[in-house]
């Protein structure tokens, strides 16, 4: 699906890291594990995530959050971008200081080139691009406060939509309310050995129908959003320390060398090269 190359990747404060990628053609898809925003650097791109559509330009800013399922649907010309990812900690805090339960979710999925809503993003990402440059890295004090900063307006773009989910729908989402309640239960449900009759009873839908909608909003059918929902929960534990061996009994697979092969053909290395590499991938 084509080529990327990471042209840098670190950690910049505890619970906060980055990639950056220049020149892909690669049209990722796959779940979101992180709380993440986005700085599109170069190319145009459409994208979909969760049923919601849009293009991407530069100086874009897409948000992110985990449980997410983002395709990149096209690339008019090869994408250069930096992302910045926070630990769920960090959010949960900054929500709790605004009076945000645990059923927030993004209000936004995108900031356009101009939105002032942005500016705190634009001077972490800034931030992050300054460190490149040995002459004049940014001083602890000044990436303490911009990370603050970029945290709490992350918060602010929350809403508490309804939903007692582990990760929800974002207010943007289009998918339809049988496909809504099918995803929920996925993500509430996913270290548990799932039946399609389970999953057909919540979603108050024919299981067949179910099936057939679910795969043509998300992209993947019921049985592959669960598989991504464990790996994208296994690139979490991996970066809070949790051995690669302890993974598969937590996370539902029926043994390790499962929980290996689907790691390896989704996120691209072994769960121990994940744990052992700065960031992961992103």
């Amino acid at each position: 699906m084509g080529e990327s190359k990471t042209s840098a990747s670190g950690s910049i404060a505890p619970g906060v890291v980055y990639m950056r990628v220049r020149e892909t053609t690669t049209l990722y898809a796959g779940m979101k594990p992180f709380h993440a925003v986005s700085l599109t650097l170069g190319g145009d791109s459409v994208s979909r995530v969760d049923g919601h559509e849009s293009e991407q330009v530069p100086g874009s800013m897409q948000l992110k959050e985990p449980g997410q399922i983002h395709r990149v649907l096209r690339r008019a010309t090869p994408g250069s971008f930096q992302i910045v990812s926070f630990d769920a900690q960090l959010i949960e805090r900054a929500c709790q200081a605004r009076g945000l339960g645990a059923r927030a979710r993004l209000s936004t999925l995108q900031l356009e080139p101009g939105d002032a809503r942005a500016a705190a993003f634009r001077r972490l990402h800034h931030l992050v691009l300054a460190r490149a440059h040995v002459l004049s890295p940014p001083d602890e004090f000044t990436t303490e406060a911009v990370v603050a900063e970029a945290i709490d307006t992350y918060a602010s773009l929350l809403a508490d939509v309804g939903t007692s989910t582990k990760y929800g729908n974002s207010s943007k989402s289009r998918l339809r309310a049988s496909v809504q309640r099918a995803r929920a239960f996925l993500l509430d449900h996913f270290t548990e050995n799932v039946t399609l009759d389970a999953l057909a009873d919540h979603a108050r839908a024919d299981k067949f129908h179910l099936c057939r909608a679910f795969t043509a909003e998300l992209g993947l059918p019921p049985y592959a959003f669960l598989t991504q929902a464990r790996i994208a929960e296994a690139r979490v534990l991996l970066r809070r320390g949790v051995r690669p061996s302890e993974l598969a009994p937590r996370l539902g697979f029926c043994d390790q060398s499962q929980m290996h092969r689907h790691f390896v053909r989704i996120v691209g290395c072994t769960p121990g090269a994940y744990a052992d590499s700065t960031v992961g991938r992103t």
